[in-house]
């Protein structure tokens, strides 16, 4: 993935960079979202593999909690 400066620089960029950038208000922003949604595309745009789908873990169950007794009455 470009850096901003390597951006700015390329004679063959699409659109401007503050263009490019503004819909997502950050160039880090930008990076993370084309991440998340595009894994592949993102390999191979940084010779890194694609992440595989963590398994969903299971949330611990919670312990049933132990009923309280009734407060005892005083004697008259």
């Amino acid at each position: 993935m470009m850096t901003p400066s390597e951006y700015k620089a390329a004679e063959d960029a699409p659109m401007r960079y503050m263009v490019a950038k503004r819909p997502f208000g950050s160039w880090v922003r930008m990076q993370g979202m084309i991440r998340s949604n595009f894994p592949d595309q993102w390999a191979k745009a940084n010779k890194e593999e694609a992440p595989a789908p963590a398994p969903k873990a299971e949330a611990p169950k919670a312990a049933p909690k132990k009923a309280k007794a009734a407060p005892k009455k005083a004697e008259k």
